[in-house]
């Protein structure tokens, strides 16, 4: 029996790993189990012994999601590696983190957001995911200097922004009043904004970018976790 375990796992990984692409493609709601089928080289039979159908399909890419998503929370908030490190480095690391998962498979997100609508445990879920980064984000900030006032609605807050903007991008797309961003650029722009409203200051890269003869005031050394468990 052990023996035939690895391969039933390969084919229903590789089932959901050719539905995201197909989602990514053509849309949930245009997704079908024929097509699932065809570009996983799978009879419709064998797509049932796992999946009641492409709704079922999301409901395991989202429990995936939704653990990469917890995931990269607590590798972002472990507690002890900010100690003594300021306020403003760790939520720019804990949104960034957070913000990369959303923002690098946007039509799975979309479809997670317009499903959920009408599912109330997916829309828990993803209300869980923005509690626990919340609490851990506070958590965390009292190891360190610089602190914002009223931490908790404050971090809430910001990251209610945070994940707005992110949803904006998958369900409308990344040109917003005639400019548009990548990814990247927009959870960069994002950690800053949301140290600017938290009162942290302006970052090692924003200070670099003020005109010629603005006051710039001390740049800090920015160390990262690593270098000062050494």
């Amino acid at each position: 029996m052990s023996s035939e375990r690895p391969g039933v796992d390969k084919t229903r990984e590789k089932l959901l790993v050719v539905a995201e692409d197909l989602i990514a493609a053509r849309g949930f709601e245009r997704s079908t189990v024929s097509e699932l089928c065809r570009r996983a080289a799978v009879t419709e039979k064998v797509f049932y012994t796992y999946f009641d159908g492409m709704d079922a399909v999301l409901h395991a890419l989202f429990a995936t999601w939704v653990r990469q998503m917890h995931t990269v929370t607590e590798e972002a908030t472990r507690s002890g590696i900010w100690k003594g490190s300021a306020a403003r480095d760790v939520i720019e690391v804990a949104v960034r983190s957070v913000l990369d998962v959303i923002l690098e498979r946007p039509a799975l997100v979309r479809a997670f957001l317009t499903k959920g609508d009408a599912d109330p445990g997916m829309m828990a879920e993803l209300r869980g995911i923005g509690t626990r980064l919340a609490e851990r984000i506070v958590a965390v900030l009292a190891e360190c200097r610089d602190v914002p006032v009223q931490p908790e609605r404050s971090v809430a807050f910001s990251l209610l922004v945070a994940v707005s903007l992110a949803h904006h991008y998958a369900l409308i797309g990344d040109e917003w009043s005639g400019a548009s961003f990548t990814a990247a650029q927009l959870s960069e722009e994002t950690s800053r904004m949301i140290c600017a409203y938290l009162g942290l200051g302006p970052t090692i890269r924003a200070m670099g970018e003020l005109p010629d003869g603005a006051p710039t005031g001390e740049v800090p050394t920015v160390e990262g976790p690593a270098s000062r468990d050494r």
